[in-house]
């Protein structure tokens, strides 16, 4: 089942104008750092606000799909939304099947970029890649990339993993300039090569491909230690949670 994330806190008015083709699932989320696993974002307007541009490039740079969603259907908000760099637009309400079929043709388009991208990404990886420890991608691939492991594993008798490695403080401070940076060749060189890591938002990303759950945990676990006493004067501690591509 495809993820489609409504980028709203949760609302009754979208949830009953919303619907989702039969291969996807719709969920609210509140904050614009979606998971890789997302197929794609729906943006409400009313709930972005001022800070539409902001999020619509940060989708742009990180090859997540999306459109916008409003209720407003004025020729000048329409005008609001282009200047934003919104291209997608659904006003609602929109009749149901028309609807389904704006989202299928969003799902479609980004299945087959990231298909195309994913397989040149892992082409330039094996040609090139001399480092040890996990394969390193940018942010702006590490979405294609999960969604060509993706589409591998419907193919392959093969397991895959994806572990998020977030930072935590008793304050809950934000995360200081560095921390991302410094934390980040710990988590490269403890995966083995042919695995990826990627920092992604405000967390750094490993996919372990072909590892089983328990072999996942154990080398999830191994970074975490090693931070811990390599990063001893760090107000952050290191946490993780894993789940299965498929």
């Amino acid at each position: 089942m495809k993820k489609i994330i409504i980028l709203s806190t949760p609302d009754d008015e979208l949830s009953a104008n919303l619907h989702a083709p039969d291969s996807a699932v719709l969920s609210f989320w509140d904050s614009p750092n979606v998971l890789p696993d997302t197929a794609c974002v729906l943006i409400s307007q009313r709930y972005i606000g001022e800070k539409l541009a902001e999020t619509a490039a940060m989708y742009d740079k990180r090859n997540i799909p999306y459109a916008v969603v409003t209720f407003d259907k004025s020729e000048e908000n329409e005008e609001r939304l282009l200047d934003a760099g919104v291209s997608q637009i659904l006003k609602l309400p929109m009749q149901a099947s028309l609807l389904k079929k704006r989202i299928s043709a969003l799902l479609h388009a980004s299945e087959h970029y990231s298909s195309d991208t994913g397989f040149a990404i892992f082409a330039q990886m094996a040609e090139g890649d001399s480092q040890r420890g996990a394969y390193v991608v940018q942010e702006s691939d590490f979405t294609n990339i999960y969604k060509f492991v993706l589409r591998l594993q419907e193919r392959m008798d093969k397991q895959a993993q994806l572990i998020r490695f977030t930072f935590h403080t008793r304050l809950k401070m934000p995360l200081e300039p560095g921390t991302l940076e410094t934390a980040f060749p710990i988590v490269q060189k403890c995966l083995r090569r042919g695995d990826i890591a990627s920092i992604f938002g405000d967390s750094i990303y490993a996919i372990l491909i072909g590892a089983e759950q328990d072999g996942a945990k154990i080398a999830a676990d191994r970074i975490v230690t090693t931070y811990t006493s390599h990063i001893r004067d760090s107000i952050y501690s290191l946490k993780y949670e894993m789940r299965a591509i498929k």
